[in-house]
């Protein structure tokens, strides 16, 4: 398959599964509000960063290490070291989250007290706790898929474990009522536990069944040589020509983390331990930067001159409205870097450097492409949207001015996929650490002068450095050489013409028709003329040139 065909195809089956899962998970929190209270499910979320810091330490970057070893070794035509990958994996991460488990189960109490201010948080964490090694079987099963370049049950077992949480909390919902007594936030976290446990079996399951196929395949390969051979056919058949066909595979050099030196399972989990190490602490700082930035953005807020409600309401507006508001879209960039990290490792294995430049200008000019989409769908329709689906003008103001960041935030979300599959981690983390500093710094220094403004120029100085650090890099490392100027037009172009069309429906028949209507038949408007653009300008590439298709007919045996 065509490396930018498997991307498109790739990250459209992902984004939709993502969606699917989110809009389901929309509507169980809605169910939850009705059913449990929001107090329980304050409750809940009160002892979801616990859990995710054990992630954090037990599986932060586990699958992506998996998944860029994997690719390597598919790319070095040895299936038997990515199994040793995977089960080096599976050995490490499910090792380390049973010891968070009973670290979690036995100080829970502790950590409740001292860290949450909440005691009812106790029996919360022990239940959560039993989640962990069961999620990190299914993050080290779907990071084997990716670099194997099977989608299909990566995307299906988020599915599958949204489905399963959803479906167990409403059946323990129903025996609790039907009983008379109330469920509580612990549902939650059992309908937790129960999405895992499945998510888990089908992920193992769709391993063995992927093994138990591939095997039997390379068997028909086998008798079909032999029988060749025995008949006195010493052509070679092309594996590609057909599914039954024999490839001839070069003997490669194998990966030096995988030599004899080496016990081969302790030789993958050095090799994960290596990759996986920076991302973990990435995950792990993030972490504690955010923490310290919802700690000191109110505080600043109300030196501003902001009561201690208003300074917490505005803060709850960027950060629970505003901001989730303007990344939802990243679905679409989370699921292309999926895809990339396993796609650069392979074409960098292989020395493929043409391969490797043209997914790396594809990813740019996507990112480019969905962040000028949505700068100019949130700068026209981003108040209404506030009051419209939030009933919060402020949301709507904040979307606005966060509008200028969208194509920053997709496009360093893409590119950094790149930089994990060219091992360049460490440096990344560099790069992050310092741009979270500069958004801490303008935190302290300009939001008690200029309000929440300075946390959004911070937020701006953060993402520009980091895209800049990033192509800048990518630039000299020659893996990427889209002419920017071209690029940012070819981009924008179709924004500002789909924005000049929509602004002119509105402007005209904005007045006549209600508030809802205008949204959509604006948005309309605007997403069809800027598809029309983007089409025009890829128009060359799906009409060739008269002398391409000559050039490719085959010509006739005499």
């Amino acid at each position: 398959m065509n490396q930018k065909r498997y991307l498109i195809k790739g990250t459209l089956l992902l984004t939709v599964m993502g969606l699917l899962a989110r809009l389901a998970g929309f509507f169980y929190k809605i169910f939850l509000s009705r059913t449990i209270g929001a107090a329980q499910i304050g409750l809940y979320q009160l002892a979801v960063p616990v859990y995710s810091a054990g992630i954090a330490l037990c599986g932060g970057g586990v699958q992506s290490a998996i998944s860029k070893l994997v690719a390597e070794q598919y790319a070095k035509n040895s299936p038997s070291g990515a199994k040793r990958v995977l089960s080096a994996g599976l050995l490490l991460s499910v090792s380390l989250s049973l010891l968070a488990w009973a670290a979690i189960y036995g100080c829970s109490s502790w950590i409740a007290r001292i860290f949450l201010f909440e005691s009812s948080c106790s029996n919360l964490l022990k239940l959560m706790a039993f989640s962990l090694p069961f999620q990190m079987v299914s993050s080290c099963s779907c990071g084997y898929f990716m670099g194997a370049k099977r989608l299909t049950p990566p995307a299906l077992a988020q599915l599958v474990e949204q489905t399963a949480r959803i479906f167990s909390v409403i059946l323990v919902v129903s025996l609790c009522t039907k009983k008379g007594g109330q469920p509580g936030a612990s549902v939650m976290a059992l309908g937790q536990l129960t999405g895992e446990i499945v998510s888990a079996v089908y992920c193992i399951g769709s391993v063995f069944y992927y093994r138990q196929k591939k095997s039997s395949r390379r068997t028909i390969q086998q008798i079909i040589l032999r029988r060749s051979r025995m008949r006195g056919e010493d052509r070679q058949v092309s594996l590609s020509s057909s599914p039954l066909s024999v490839l001839h595979r070069s003997k490669r050099k194998c990966n030096p983390w995988f030599t004899e030196k080496w016990h081969p399972v302790a030789a993958a989990i050095r090799a994960i331990l290596t990759i996986s190490v920076p991302l973990a602490l990435n995950r792990i700082l993030m972490c504690i930067l955010q923490m310290a930035e919802a700690a000191l953005l109110p505080q600043m807020l109300r030196s501003a001159g902001h009561s201690s409600v208003s300074s917490l309401s505005a803060y709850g507006t960027l950060t629970g409205m505003a901001l989730p508001m303007i990344l939802f879209p990243t679905a679409v960039t989370s699921a292309l870097g999926l895809l990339l990290l396993p796609a650069i490792s392979e074409a960098q294995v292989l020395g493929q450097k043409g391969q490797l430049r043209s997914t790396a200008n594809a990813a740019f000019t996507g990112g480019l492409l969905l962040g000028s989409f949505c700068m100019g769908a949130f700068l026209l329709f981003g108040e209404t949207l506030g009051s419209t689906v939030f009933h919060n003008e402020l949301a709507g103001v904040y979307i606005r001015r966060l509008a200028f960041l969208c194509p920053l935030f997709y496009l360093s979300g893409s590119m950094m996929s790149i930089l994990h599959g060219l091992g360049k981690s460490t440096l990344l983390l560099l790069w992050n650490l310092i741009g979270y500093s500069l958004r801490l710094l303008c935190i302290v220094l300009l939001v008690p002068v200029i309000g929440m403004n300075g946390y959004l120029y911070g937020l701006l100085l953060d993402q520009l450095l980091l895209t800049m650090c990033i192509l800048t890099f990518l630039h000299h490392l020659d893996a990427l050489d889209v002419p920017l100027a071209d690029a940012i037009t070819r981009s924008f172009l179709p924004a500002i013409l789909g924005s000049g069309a929509s602004i002119a429906f509105l402007t005209i028949f904005g007045q006549k028709i209600p508030a809802l209507a205008s949204l959509l038949l604006g948005g309309g408007i605007y997403c069809i003329i800027f598809l029309l653009c983007v089409l025009k300008q890829m128009q060359p590439v799906f009409h060739l040139p008269a002398k391409f298709h000559s050039a490719r007919v085959p010509h006739s045996r005499s």
